[in-house]
């Protein structure tokens, strides 16, 4: 018996939208803006700031994951 691909198309079909998705909101922010740091002032494009940020938040989100469950 054959087991369904469905599940698997539809997880495709979804990693391409979302992949689509990413590339279209990189495109939309390409402008650059001022980040000021503790020691210092840079211009980054906005999509780095984002993804940075969203990477940060999801990094900290994680680490208090964790210490709730020990």
């Amino acid at each position: 018996m054959q087991r369904s691909r469905r599940p698997d198309k539809a997880r495709l079909v979804l990693a391409l939208l979302v992949a689509a998705l990413l590339i279209w909101f990189a495109l939309a922010n390409s402008q650059h803006v001022t980040v000021d740091y503790l020691m210092t002032t840079r211009d980054s494009p906005l999509i780095i700031v984002i993804v940075a940020s969203a990477l940060l938040g999801a990094v900290a989100s994680r680490l208090l994951q964790r210490r709730g469950r020990d």
